[in-house]
């Protein structure tokens, strides 16, 4: 039995003994046996069909002397990526075959449930590539077997017509394969998603020796720099050209040593030993890397593998809302864009996301409900910091972000904010921040609080810290009550709530905060100040009555005047000093006026007029001017020549 061996068995005899203690302690009672079947039962002790299968399927290749790392741990990023030629692989070379065994041995140690069908899939599928991370002394030492420090399996999926899409959408079905293409094109109801061409990784396993040193995701790194076209391709088109004039012919070899007809591709391919294998690991810069959209994978969301992908700068586009019956897990879907390699639009990945961010939130309260709070913490984390990543300073690409994903990434103001919450609302919220009531009073509020946060709407600069957002989170979003959380978490109540209200107190002051921006830019500032001073100077002077008002008013001025006898000064300058203007006006007081016509009221005649002597001095005299001389010179001058005029004309007739 080996160390490893012994380990496991230890372990399982300390869980026995701990059930067994527990048992004891709730009054069970009762002896605990260990049964361990060693005697086959469908081959012999050491029958060699069995090793012979085994040795066939790589189903015993996770033995420790198969595992041995013999070059130690060198730095991930001195690693370098490989692609393994599967011709080559499975030659059934002596080399190709113990490398073979190397690898399926690290998918074994990596917890996947491996079948003879995945090894059919690894070889024949024509979709599928490998990967493997290997140290830097694997180009050194050429005499024995790398040591493989993790393996990356890929699927190229996607290209699928448009029509075939909305036929299969049509009528509820979908075509095998092609996962992520399939599930995305369902989910948002895009037939265009499809048309794009990608990679999946399939799988991803690191030897159990070097998990959690960063070999995984130095080998996703290289892997999303190959597709996105970071890498230099180096061989040349003479190589290329040997390479294809080799291949034909091994194939003219294989066919002239059959008579019947000659076929090309898959079926006709001859299963025989070829005299000139490919090599078996090739850098990438030796690999032409094909024209990919997208690099994505499909998992059982867990907080290690979430975590995992996420640095690799995945983002979440599916979430699956009924768990595995095997697992009890959500099957999510991550994706990334390759920006240098992709010929669609920039806007369908944010989109995407922006909308996946509004389901996960909406269902958390409902098939969501029971997931980790961690785990969704993490997830509306996650959703958070890339879209203020992706916020453009474009405004057109924001504009198209917004019109695929229907979702507004711009800052909440005070009209928004008032849709969401009422002024009683903000107050009720800044009376449980000062601790001056129950957290009760806000229960009903803090969905809506939960969701204005999570989708980053209150600002660039508030952050909440991880726990306080996981408060948030589950109290507002999952419905979970206080106790519940209490037991998840593992903190005592009144410091949860104690969290809960500084969390509360600082979304409070935010709101606040927005509010009274709002309110003093309806302030004036210093030259609106100024310019409305200078209006309302001008409008000093302006009178403030009505045009009737202002009417009679002066009429009343007017007949005051005419009745003092003052009315003269009232009257402009020039008409005052103007004298053939000023021999019409009308004098005397209304007692004068009635003096005058006591006693005459009979000499009215028919037109209403009566004739009244004029009282007062003598016609003022005025002082001849310049003007009026000239004048009056003229009109003399003029009279004489019209006479003389008449005299001629008297004296010829």
């Amino acid at each position: 039995m080996g160390k490893a061996e012994a380990k496991v068995h230890e372990e399982k005899w300390a869980a026995a003994a701990a059930a067994a203690a527990e048992a004891t302690s709730h009054g069970m009672s009762g002896t605990l046996r260990e049964i361990e079947l060693t005697t086959p039962i469908r081959y012999g002790i050491k029958d060699p069909v069995e090793s012979w299968l085994n040795k066939l399927l790589c189903l015993d290749s996770g033995s420790p002397s198969d595992m041995k790392l013999v070059g130690g741990a060198p730095a991930p990023s001195d690693c370098e990526l490989f692609h393994v030629d599967r011709d080559a692989l499975f030659s059934f070379h002596k080399l190709s075959e113990a490398f073979l065994q190397k690898m399926m041995g690290l998918y074994s140690s990596a917890h996947y449930k491996n079948t003879p069908n995945d090894l059919q899939m690894l070889s024949d599928a024509p979709a599928h590539s490998v990967f493997v991370l290997l140290s830097p002394s694997a180009d050194e030492d050429s005499n024995s077997l790398p040591d493989i420090l993790a393996v990356v399996q890929v699927a190229l999926e996607g290209k699928i017509s448009r029509k075939s899409v909305e036929a299969q959408l049509a009528r509820g079905h979908r075509s095998a394969g092609d996962l992520i293409p399939w599930t995305i094109s369902q989910q948002f109801g895009d037939s265009n998603f499809a048309q794009l061409s990608g990679a999946r990784v399939v799988r991803v396993a690191v030897h159990p020796a070097m998990q959690g040193m960063g070999y995984g995701s130095r080998a996703i790194e290289l892997l999303y720099r190959f597709y996105n076209g970071e890498m230099l391709y180096l061989t040349s088109s003479n190589d290329d050209a040997e390479e294809t004039t080799s291949a034909s012919d091994d194939e003219s070899d294989s066919d002239s040593d059959d008579d019947g007809p000659s076929t090309k591709g898959i079926k006709g391919e001859k299963l025989k030993p070829r005299k000139q294998l490919p090599p078996l690991l090739s850098p990438l810069t030796d690999v032409k890397a094909p024209r990919l959209d997208w690099i994505g994978t499909s998992f059982g969301l867990t907080p290690e593998l979430h975590r995992f992908w996420r640095r690799a700068g995945m983002r979440m586009l599916y979430l699956r809302q009924t768990k595995n019956d095997l697992t009890g897990e959500h099957s999510a879907i991550m994706a990334r864009a390759l920006p240098r390699r992709t010929g669609y639009d920039d806007a369908w990945l944010p989109a995407f996301v922006a909308d996946t961010q509004r389901r996960i939130i909406s269902l958390l309260g409902g098939p969501f409900r029971d997931m980790n709070i961690k785990l969704a913490t993490s997830i509306l984390e996650e959703f958070q910091s890339n879209s203020e990543k992706y916020k453009s300073d474009s405004k057109d690409v924001n504009q198209a972000i917004e019109e695929r994903s229907g979702v507004s990434n711009a800052d909440l103001n005070v009209a928004e904010l008032y849709y969401f919450l009422t002024p009683h609302d903000l107050k009720r919220l800044e009376l449980y921040g000062r601790n001056l009531c129950d957290h009760h009073l806000v229960a009903d509020l803090l969905p809506i609080l939960a969701r204005l946060y999570f989708t980053g709407r209150i600002g660039k600069g508030f952050r909440l810290s991880s726990l306080q957002g996981a408060l948030i989170c589950a109290i507002g979003l999952q419905n979970k009550t206080v106790d519940e959380i209490s037991a998840e978490i593992g903190l005592p109540t009144n410091q949860i709530l104690a969290m809960f209200n500084k969390s509360i107190r600082k979304l409070s002051i935010t709101f606040n905060e927005i509010v009274e921006v709002e309110e003093r830019s309806k302030l004036l500032s210093a030259e609106a100040r100024t310019q409305m001073e200078k209006e309302v100077e001008k409008m000093k002077h302006v009178s403030h009555q009505t045009l009737d008002e202002d009417a009679e008013d002066g009429a009343k001025n007017a007949m005051s005047t005419l009745s003092s006898g003052q009315f003269m000064s009232n009257l402009p300058d020039e008409v005052a000093k103007d004298s053939d203007i000023m021999q019409f006006t009308i004098k005397g007081s209304d007692a004068d006026w009635e003096n005058a016509l006591k006693g005459k009221e009979h000499e009215i005649n028919k037109h209403g007029v009566i004739q009244i002597e004029r009282q007062g001095s003598k016609q003022m005299k005025r002082k001849l001017k310049q003007e009026d001389v000239e004048k009056e010179l003229g009109a003399i001058a003029e009279g004489l020549s019209s006479k003389k005029k008449k005299k001629k004309n008297g004296k010829r007739s």
